[in-house]
C-alpha cells in the first residue's frame, strides 16, 4: 500500500483505521475498565482501613502502615492500568455508576485485627482471580484470535506476581496471629509485638 492511499484509508475510516486499538485487547477492553474501577476501590477502601488503626481508642501504627502502604500501591497499579489502556487506544471511565466496593463503608469500620487481615485477604484473592481471568480471556489457551501477549505480559508484571506475593504474606500473618490470640494470657502483650513487627517490616 503506498503512502498516499494508506493516508486516504486512515481519513476514511478515522475511528476504526487510525487509533492505537489492534490485536486483542478489545476483547478486554470492558473487563480492564471494571478491574481499574476496582482497584481504585481497594485505595479507598484500604485508606479507610488504614484510618480504623489510627485512632486514640485502637493504636495500632503496624497495622496502619500495613494498610495505607496497601491504599497507595492500589492507588499507583489505577494509574498504571489507566495509562496501559490509554496507550492501546481505549477510553477509561471511573464513574461511579455499576461500580460497586467489594466492602461496604460499615464493614471497614467494624474491623478489628484479625478480621481486617483475614478482609485483605480476600481483598487481593478476589482481585488476583480477576486477573487470572482476564489473562486467560487474553491469552491462548483461551482463543487465539483473542490472543494479546502484550497484555498478558502486563497482567504478569504489574499485577498477578505483586498479588501472589501478598496473598502468602497476608496468609502468614494470618495464621501468626491467630497463634499469638490462642494464649489468652498473653494475648494483648502479643498483639501488641505483632503490630510493633509490622511497623519494622512494611
Amino acid at each position: 500500500m503506498t503512502e498516499a492511499r494508506s493516508r486516504t484509508t486512515c481519513l476514511a475510516s478515522v475511528w476504526c483505521t487510525c487509533t492505537s486499538l489492534f490485536s486483542g485487547f478489545p476483547h478486554l477492553q470492558t473487563d480492564m475498565n471494571k478491574y481499574t474501577k476496582q482497584m481504585l476501590d481497594k485505595s479507598y477502601d484500604f485508606l479507610l482501613l488504614s484510618s480504623v488503626f489510627d485512632v486514640y481508642s485502637l493504636d495500632r501504627p503496624g497495622f496502619e502502615k500495613l494498610y495505607r502502604k496497601t491504599s497507595d500501591k492500589a492507588w499507583e497499579d489505577t494509574i498504571e492500568l489507566i495509562k496501559y489502556q490509554s496507550r492501546r487506544g481505549a477510553y477509561v471511565q471511573l464513574s461511579e455508576e455499576g461500580s460497586n466496593g467489594v466492602h461496604d463503608v460499615a464493614s471497614l469500620l467494624q474491623s478489628n485485627e484479625t478480621s481486617s487481615l483475614e478482609l485483605a485477604l480476600e481483598y487481593e484473592k478476589l482481585l488476583a482471580t480477576e486477573a487470572h481471568r482476564m489473562h486467560k480471556k487474553i491469552s491462548h489457551a483461551d482463543s487465539t484470535k483473542h490472543y494479546d501477549p502484550d497484555v498478558a505480559h502486563f497482567l504478569d508484571e504489574k499485577l498477578i506476581e505483586y498479588q501472589s506475593g501478598q496473598i502468602r504474606k497476608l496468609s502468614g500473618y494470618i495464621t501468626n496471629l491467630n497463634d499469638i490470640i490462642r494464649e489468652a494470657n498473653t494475648k494483648a502483650l502479643g498483639v501488641q509485638l505483632f503490630d510493633e513487627y509490622l511497623v519494622k517490616v512494611e
